[in-house]
């Protein structure tokens, strides 16, 4: 015989630490096209994306820095991460995502060759 389980609100409780949505947020804006990942700079202060939460009951609010490569908009990057980040917070938590705020830290410029001297 199948348990009959109880209402969902009568279960028990849950919580999403913010550690938890950091790294979704993370994940889902490292996956944004011309988004750049790792270290940045001469003197890396942290990894980027860096993503820091703010939960408040079923609410949530996220502060992402991050690079972007050289050569795409970074408006369109930036816009683009506030989108990927709000939609796979709220689907893989339940939260209520209730603002993303881009700032860009940098904007990378891949390595060039230079051409060697010749003889």
């Amino acid at each position: 015989m199948r348990e009959v389980l109880a209402p969902p609100a009568e279960r028990g409780h849950l919580e999403i630490r913010p550690r938890v949505v950091d790294r979704v947020g993370h994940r889902a804006a490292s996956d944004v096209d011309g988004v750049v990942r790792g270290s940045v700079g001469r003197i890396a202060r942290h990894e980027l994306p860096d993503v820091s939460s703010r939960v408040d009951g079923r609410h949530v609010r996220l502060d992402i820095d991050l690079a972007v490569r050289w050569g795409v908009p970074v408006d369109s990057v930036a816009a683009a991460v506030q989108r990927a980040v709000a939609e796979r917070v709220q689907a893989l938590t339940g939260l209520v995502v209730d603002a993303v705020d881009v700032t860009v830290e940098s904007v990378v410029v891949p390595d060039v060759p230079t051409a060697g001297r010749v003889a």
